[in-house]
């Protein structure tokens, strides 16, 4: 059994987040259950040993972080931290450094959160982006993403608003330095970022010019733009708007989806990480693809949809990278997808 967290918005029938199981014998979604009951969980962070569950969420009318100890499968709310003037629309947790990294996309900020040795949160570092683009979505600054590399010292944000992917190194009192500046084309959006398990390289999804970029991080924390590709068929003239990019443990395929296309973009990766290889773009069957994620084995790959009351669950060919649709369950306004770690 394989078994994925979701979280989303909670306007319509969620309620919270979920855990769904995956059968991969019969290769069917067997069962859903809610294990936490808050408002609006639009993303979380979940440690290695699946014990620490960090939330962003609404509590006592109070956007901020909270924090959940799971055991036994139960969720106990242990903390909820005010941090932004809104909901965070992304959170990272660095377990090396003790700190959560958070975004709030309405604001342009970006936000460092210590935890001490029980996982209880404190408020270190808050920084506001400032710009704007050409696009009507480019108004202002719009943090969309901040992760820690696995590869490099150096933490990267997305900011949607600014075309901007920025460097920031993380200083001795856990707040963030900023080290160098990407100025993405005009237009590009750029939403998320996934990083190379291995090699210093990132992929940079756009969520405005429907693209995917191979970038280089480079040792000083520049970084520098490759290869790049479309994620949506170039006679498509209906709205799109790409979301959430995954990469496999193993870095040979890259995964992109599609918001109004209602699909899923997937790559292979030439063996030095620089090349994207165009494979195949498959349905969702649903509408507004937000996120989705692989099980624990890779086998399979869960997708959440913002506008329907539908996840779908498709079979991975690892060998070959190509998705076949199998089963699907009705889950509303699904924005994050996770898989338990195993």
């Amino acid at each position: 059994m394989s078994q994925m967290l979701l979280g989303g918005y909670t306007r319509q029938s969620n309620r919270g987040l979920h855990i769904v199981t995956i059968d991969e014998d019969t290769q069917q979604i067997i069962d859903n259950y809610q294990l936490i009951e808050e408002k609006n969980p639009t993303y979380f962070a979940l440690s290695r040993d699946n014990h620490h569950l960090y939330t962003l969420s609404e509590a006592h009318g109070e956007p901020g972080v909270s924090h959940y100890r799971l055991e036994n499968g139960q969720a106990e709310l242990k903390q909820h931290l005010p941090v932004f003037p809104g909901n965070g629309c992304y959170i990272s947790y660095d377990e090396d450094n003790n700190n959560l990294y958070l975004s709030d996309y309405h604001h342009g900020k970006v936000a460092v959160v210590t935890l001490d040795e029980n996982g209880m949160m404190s408020l270190t570092d808050i920084v506001t982006h400032e710009g704007s683009g050409p696009h009507e979505n480019q108004d202002q600054a719009h943090a969309h993403f901040i992760k820690k590399a696995p590869t490099t010292d150096y933490i990267y944000s997305c900011d949607l608003g600014t075309d901007e992917v920025h460097t920031y190194q993380l200083t001795n009192d856990n707040t963030l330095e900023e080290v160098a500046v990407l100025h993405a084309a005009p237009g590009t959006g750029p939403r998320h970022l996934a990083f190379h398990p291995s090699l210093p390289i990132a992929y940079l999804v756009g969520e405005l010019d429907y693209s995917v970029t191979v970038l280089q991080l480079n040792e000083d924390g520049t970084i520098t733009a490759g290869n790049s590709q479309i994620t949506i068929p170039t006679d498509y003239e209906e709205f799109n708007s790409s979301s959430a990019i995954r990469l496999t443990k193993d870095a040979r395929h890259l995964y992109v989806s599609n918001r109004g296309h209602n699909s899923i973009s997937s790559y292979r990766i030439s063996n030095d990480g620089l090349t994207l290889y165009p494979i195949e773009t498959v349905a969702t069957h649903a509408d507004f693809p937000r996120d989705f994620n692989f099980s624990q084995d890779e086998t399979f790959i869960l997708v959440g949809h913002q506008k329907e009351n539908k996840v779908t669950l498709f079979q991975r060919n690892k060998e070959t990278g190509r998705l076949n649709y199998i089963d699907e369950a009705p889950i509303d306004e699904i924005v994050c997808v996770e898989p338990l770690n195993g």
